[in-house]
């Protein structure tokens, strides 16, 4: 199907016709051409008519001023719908490097024991891997809480520097209240721009330590900014935050997000496949139409068009 970036230029297709009856006067007031002619050497061409080559002069001028005119119009090919790429999506890592990390009781692909950290930095860089399209920021949690990596679509940045998270990396203590209220403080901020709110996930192995704010105190502000969190629990066993305070299942569940038990290697490398389940696709997605210009198609045909009038002036003028 053809379309057109400016159809309203269409409209000076509507003046050819008021033309026509003037440029047939004017062929026809134009001296004849130099030959002998004689009644006796054949049919004379009626007066007041256009004869012969007068009228494809005539045909191949209008057809090289419409082809011009379309032109104008920028025609395009309009092809099937083509769906566009889903909007990138913003996530936020939250991620804890306490010393609680280093406890060696998940076992690696060989079975092999290994740190809770060592799984993690491998199922972060899986969930990285199954995201192309997405942006990541990355914060860390330890005694206090802080951003390592700001929210970028570069991904071997963040790889690089999930690759160089440690257990203790900045600390003895797990200030998990802090690096919540750090996390939705970025995300509240985002909405106060107008942005769409980013995906909060929590890999931790459940015990908050340390800090200013308990996640209880988190909780409260998550519920009233209405920023749901996805807990990861780490920890093997069956555990809660120290304290009394509320357990990962009931900071997931109270604020309207999901908690994900991966207390084993498997489980863990499953995260990507679980989230999904949680992050929506929207299902009105965009789709545009693929658009071929055909402005020099029309624009060939004029010229065309114009060489075929100019063939046939020239032979009236012989």
């Amino acid at each position: 199907m053809i379309g057109f970036g400016s159809p309203w230029v269409l409209a000076l297709l509507l003046v050819l016709p008021l033309l026509y009856p003037a440029w047939s006067r004017h062929i026809l007031a134009r001296p004849p051409a130099r030959l002998l002619r004689h009644p006796a050497l054949g049919r004379m061409d009626s007066p007041g008519r256009p004869q012969g080559g007068q009228r494809w002069l005539i045909v191949f001028l209008f057809a090289a001023l419409a082809s011009l005119i379309v032109a104008l119009a920028r025609p395009v090919w309009l092809g099937e719908s083509v769906a566009l790429d889903p909007p990138a999506r913003s996530i936020v890592l939250l991620v804890d490097a306490s010393p609680s990390m280093s406890a060696r009781d998940f076992r690696d692909a060989e079975g092999e024991p290994v740190s809770r950290m060592t799984v993690m930095r491998e199922a972060l860089l899986a969930f990285l891997e199954a995201h192309p399209g997405d942006r990541f920021s990355l914060l860390v949690v330890t005694d206090s809480a802080g951003t390592l990596v700001p929210e970028t679509d570069d991904h071997s940045v963040l790889g690089f520097w999930i690759e160089q998270l440690e257990p203790g990396l900045d600390g003895s203590a797990t200030a998990l209240g802090d690096g919540l209220a750090v996390a939705m403080e970025q995300i509240a901020q985002r909405r106060e721009r107008g942005e769409a709110p980013p995906q909060l996930l929590v890999w931790t192995d459940g015990v908050n330590t340390g800090g200013e704010m308990s996640p209880a105190e988190a909780l409260t502000v998550a519920r009233a900014e209405n920023i749901e969190l996805f807990t990861i629990n780490l920890a093997p066993a069956a555990g809660g935050v120290a304290g009394g305070e509320p357990t990962l299942e009931d900071l997931a569940r109270l604020s309207g997000g999901q908690a994900i038990a991966a207390g084993d290697r498997d489980a863990l490398m499953a995260v990507t496949e679980t989230m999904a389940r949680y992050q929506t696709v929207d299902a009105d997605q965009p789709t545009h139409r693929t658009r071929h210009p055909l402005l020099g198609w029309f624009l060939g045909a004029g010229l065309l068009a114009l060489l075929a009038a100019q063939r046939f002036n020239a032979r009236l003028q012989v």
